[in-house]
């Protein structure tokens, strides 16, 4: 396997160079392209959000917006005006603007709670926006399927329409209930669409704001007039991101297989009084779904192999994938209303698509595909400097699992690697467990299978059942194998790279992150061919995640059952990595946020005390965040800088 030979080696400090492309939106005549650029600031510890817009024929950009936190770029259906959201200067408010073709901004809102996504009325004349209301004062709260960071109950969000032109907002839902939330920033899908006709909104409710609870998600409609509202379907939960096709004949929307919480995401549209799968025959996890003009087609994303793909799914049941050579569109597959999903692109009304997409060895950046084409053009070259560097070569690696599925990996190679030569090799394991690795030089901006690399290992990322690239078959066959069935998985995996003779078994680490922090502590558990282990964020205890994580009272589907029901204990207890730690060996580099709500740190501290006590060698790394990950350029670099020495401490 020959390397990607140009220069020096990735360093951590280019990792700072590297810019985020989001939320890229296309003007409905093609012509020009918004998009959020994120930049890092390492002196000042902060992402920088930039609004650009983007000539769609010649590549020209013009900043917009810099800084303000800018998000959530929407045309308007003319073209003609520009609304996103952004900080309010005075108060720190995520409000509302618009950019007038003049170049003028007015601020059309001031809600007292953050304005988390918009969208334009059918004529133009309003926008609908979904805003929090304001937090909880009272000096104390009753609990519920909540994570243990919560200081007050979490406010509702709710749905209000407002002038375009600028003017007094109207309120158009209230109560204990919330719209389906959203981050803005990043890739998700809208949770709010209005009709055709411009006479109501429909949006997915959920019946309360805890997170454990999210599950429970539905479609309704309102009245823009009379403030009615109604449910539209006969489902219980689970429903999420309505989308109207152009005409107004169809409205789509996702729903996990069966009504299978642990599932894939599948795409279903009512019409005619009629409520269908479409594609049933597509056999992946729907991470994103656009309508194009004709409203007989969609624009669907999804992980196939160790590759993002696009397919153009026809309402009457066909798929034809979009030929994308060695790009792989960005689309986040985790359908949760506590985890956005959702595709970075838009469709023009021409039928061209404007999105964002990585390789191998490329960074996010912007491309168009115009209709027909089967050749999309680069608009963007953000993060062109990566062309100098010397990368890894990144394949994909398939083998037979032990449970007879054909599974796969990615394996990155050092840059410069000799044939003949073996090389240590370190697993680098995904979390989710719905995702998968694929070959994608950067997530956001953080390369780090090329960062491990490049310090001269085989990386391996191997996918494992639970992941969604391979069917729904392999994705559930997580369901009450927890944990045992995808180390199996990935076991299986390190020995066909072995067999391809290009690592040295006697020198392997394993490590991951969230889930893959999980399966890197039970690996360490119950084996003891590692050198070292960076175990990090990870879900030690199922008791803990259950009582006190995002998630919580939701491991009952993955896991079959509560701790505290049946044969609960004993299920939660097997599946528990920490359960094994008198077994663990291995050195151990642990690391977690100090206010992590997804993984709570707790079981961050019950594996270092538990691996201290024991004489193991053990390392655990705090970081002062309430996300799941870094929270910043900084504190990321330090942590990629802590993983690759403790990887060099125990490897070399």
């Amino acid at each position: 396997m020959l390397s990607i030979v140009l220069g020096a080696v990735l360093q951590i400090g280019d990792m700072a160079k590297i810019v985020d492309l989001e939320e890229p939106a296309i003007t409905p005549n093609g012509a020009r392209v918004a998009l959020v650029a994120i930049a890092q600031d390492v002196a000042r510890a902060a992402y920088v959000d930039s609004l650009v817009v983007i000539d769609a024929r010649s590549g020209a950009a013009r900043t917009i917006v810099r800084g303000n936190d800018v998000a959530v770029p929407r045309w308007a259906p003319q073209g003609a005006g520009l609304a996103y959201l952004g900080r309010s200067p005075q108060n720190g408010i995520r409000q509302l603007f618009v950019r007038t073709p003049a170049g003028h901004t007015i601020q059309l809102t001031h809600a007292r709670g953050d304005v988390v996504d918009a969208a334009w009325s059918p004529n133009g004349r309003e926008l609908a926006y979904v805003a929090g209301d304001p937090p909880a004062t009272a000096p104390f709260f009753y609990a519920g399927d909540n994570d243990y960071t919560a200081t007050a109950l979490t406010p509702p969000d709710h749905l209000w329409v407002v002038p375009a032109s600028g003017g007094a907002p109207r309120r158009l839902t209230s109560g204990r209930w919330t719209i389906a939330p959203t981050d803005p920033g990043g890739i998700f899908s809208p949770q709010i669409a209005w009709t055709r006709d411009g006479r109501s909104i429909t949006y997915t409710r959920i019946e309360n704001t805890f997170t454990g609870d999210d599950e429970r998600s539905t479609l309704w409609q309102v009245d823009v007039a009379t403030r009615a509202t109604r449910k539209l379907t006969a489902h219980a939960e689970l429903e999420l991101s309505p989308a109207y096709s152009p005409d107004g004949s169809r409205l789509a929307y996702w729903y996990p297989l069966n009504g299978d919480f642990n599932s894939e995401n599948t795409l279903r549209a009512i019409a005619g009084g009629r409520d269908e799968q479409l594609a049933p025959a597509l056999d992946r996890n729907v991470a994103g779904s656009l309508w194009f003009a004709d409203s007989r087609h969609l624009l669907v994303c999804a992980a196939d192999g160790t590759q993002n793909v696009f397919w153009r799914v026809g309402t009457g049941g066909a798929a034809a994938r979009l030929p994308l050579g060695d790009l792989h569109p960005i689309c986040d597959p985790y359908s949760s209303s506590t985890f956005d999903a959702g595709i970075a692109g838009d469709v023009a009304r021409d039928g061209a698509i404007a999105f964002v997409a990585t390789s191998a060895a490329s960074a996010r950046e912007l491309y168009y595909l115009a209709p027909g084409s089967t050749t999309p053009r680069q608009l963007t070259h953000s993060n062109a400097f990566l062309s100098r560097v010397a990368l890894g070569a990144m394949t994909e690696l398939d083998w037979t699992g032990p449970g007879g599925f054909a599974e796969d990996g990615v394996v990155t190679y050092p840059p410069n690697a000799k044939p003949g030569v073996r090389y240590p090799a370190v697993l680098l394991i995904h979390g989710g467990p719905g995702l998968s690795s694929t070959r994608d030089f950067v997530w956001e901006a953080w390369p780090l299978a090329q960062m491990i690399a490049s310090r001269g290992y085989v990386v391996l990322q191997p996918n494992y059942r639970g992941s969604d690239n391979l069917g729904n078959a392999y994705m559930t066959a997580i369901v009450r194998n927890t944990v045992a069935g995808p180390s199996a998985d990935i076991l299986a995996g390190l020995a066909a790279l072995d067999r391809l003779g290009r690592i040295d078994d006697s020198r392997v680490a394993v490590s991951g992150w969230s889930y893959g922090g999980e399966l890197t502590s039970w690996l360490i558990g119950h084996d003891h061919r590692w050198r070292a282990a960076v175990s990090g964020a990870a879900v030690n205890s199922e008791f803990d995640e259950y009582n006190l994580s995002t998630s919580n009272v939701q491991d009952r589907y993955p896991l079959g059952t509560s701790p505290y029901a049946g044969d609960g204990q004993r299920i939660y207890r097997d599946n528990s990595p920490i359960t094994y730690y008198a077994q663990i060996t291995t050195p151990t580099l642990i690391w977690s946020t100090t206010l992590d709500p997804v993984v709570p740190i707790v079981q961050s501290y019950a594996l270092y005390h538990a691996l201290h006590d024991n004489g193991v060698p053990v390392r655990f790394a705090v970081f002062p965040a309430s996300t799941h990950g870094p929270a910043d350029p900084v504190q990321t670099a330090e942590l990629t800088r802590l993983w690759l020495d403790w990887l060099d401490e125990h490897l070399r």
